[in-house]
Order: C-alpha cells, then sequence, then structure tokens
C-alpha cells in the first residue's frame, strides 16, 4: 500500500529537526530535505499547528511539546505534570475537577478529583467524549482549524469563535441533563496539551462560581508551571 506522501514530508521534518536541537532555517530545511519552499512551508505551518515545532525568528525546531508528544506513557506523564494543578483546584472549590486530551474524534477524561459534597457530578473515565457538546472537545475543536472547516453548524461555528476569543468552553447541559462544565486550557494552547474542566450540578452552578473556579485554574498553573515553561 502506497504511503500518505504528506504525512512522510511531515514525519521526514520531525525527524530531521528532532536531530537538530539548535534547530535549522528554512533555506538549510528546503535543501535537507530537497522539497520546494511552498510545500515545506505549508508542512512547518501544520506541524507548528498541532504544536510540534515551534518557529523563532527565522529558526524552526522542535519544542518541548514535541518531547511531551514522544513520551512513551503519556498518560501516567500528564498526570504527574498536572496532579498538583488539579488538586489545587479541588481543595479551594470542591466540585469535580477533569483532564483531559484530544485523542482522534473525542476527548477522554485521563485524570478527575471528585468532590466530597453530597450531591455531586459523576465523571466517566475511559469513554469517548463527542467533540461538539462536550466542554473539553469543543475546546479541542477550537484549537484545531483543520476540523473547524468540516463544521457547517453556524451556532457551533459561532461558539467556537467566541472560545477562540475567550480561552473557555462550555457545556450547559448539552451532554448531560442537569450539568454544567467548563474548560480551559493548561499550561499551553498547544493542541498536544492536556485541557482542565470543572463541572457543577446545575442547582449548584453559578456564575460567580464559575469565574471562582477559572480564577483557581490561573493562580494553580502559574504556581505549579514546570521551569521549562
Amino acid at each position: 500500500m502506497k504511503p500518505i506522501t504528506s504525512l512522510v514530508k511531515a514525519l521526514d521534518v520531525l525527524t530531521l529537526l528532532s536531530s537538530k536541537s539548535t534547530g535549522l532555517s528554512m533555506p538549510k530545511l528546503a535543501e535537507a530535505m530537497n522539497l520546494p519552499r511552498s510545500t515545506l512551508a505549508r508542512t512547518l505551518n501544520t506541524l507548528i499547528a498541532y504544536g510540534l515545532i515551534e518557529k523563532t525568528g527565522r529558526i524552526y525546531r522542535c519544542g518541548a511539546s514535541f518531547d511531551q508528544w514522544a513520551q512513551r506513557d503519556r498518560q501516567h506523564y500528564w498526570i504527574q505534570r498536572y496532579r498538583k494543578v488539579l488538586e489545587h483546584v479541588a481543595a479551594e472549590i470542591n466540585e469535580l475537577v477533569l483532564l483531559g486530551m484530544h485523542e482522534g474524534n473525542g476527548v477522554v477524561h485521563m485524570y478527575y478529583i471528585e468532590s466530597d459534597q453530597m450531591v455531586r457530578v459523576a465523571p466517566s473515565p475511559f469513554t469517548r467524549h463527542n467533540l461538539q457538546v462536550n466542554a473539553l472537545g469543543k475546546l479541542a475543536l477550537s484549537r484545531r482549524p483543520d476540523l473547524i472547516e468540516a463544521i457547517d453548524d453556524a451556532n457551533l461555528l459561532e461558539e467556537l469563535s467566541e472560545i477562540q476569543r475567550t480561552g473557555v468552553a462550555w457545556n450547559r447541559e448539552q451532554s448531560v441533563p442537569g450539568m454544567i462544565a467548563l474548560a480551559t486550557y493548561g499550561f499551553s494552547k498547544s493542541p498536544t496539551e492536556p485541557m482542565i474542566a470543572v463541572a457543577w450540578p446545575a442547582h449548584r452552578f453559578t456564575e460567580e462560581s464559575s469565574a471562582r473556579a477559572l480564577a483557581s485554574i490561573q493562580e494553580a498553573l502559574e504556581r505549579f508551571r514546570p521551569k521549562s515553561q
């Protein structure tokens, strides 16, 4: 079976850049890859959008997101990286706090901390959740222009535009009656980075509680941000 040419080119670029810690310029890359600059530019821009490489001035290199993406046991890696953040938020707001990741055609919950409230939202681990109704899913979609192109729902497109502006996505009882959830970015906006969500029973949710949750998340991200970032 013939391989997908564009994918092979992207893998070749990643292989080359991963061997050059100082990075390479476009002319050096074009020479090494023997590709037209227009083709190479499209490949590089795609890899930048996906978060696997970064551009500083005229130099392209694999960034921290590439190293994280290449982890053999990524789920364990991400849980350890975000555990203190989620513990901080859960202790402050006493509601369900989730760590989620975009995988294929949905999002999955990698880790969560439940509240000790008498009435609480039940997490659903090991389940692939719909990108277009789940708060984490909408946030994931907002980071992927290629996936947005296939959407023809005007209301959803307007919502995704608002998410891109604010960095916050909502699920107001769209997937589960009686549950409201918000999602926001983790340590970066990269499509390869996990996202954080908080969920409430609808009867306990207020706009004030959502503002408090977002403030707590931002405080925790700053407090526990890895030194490499």
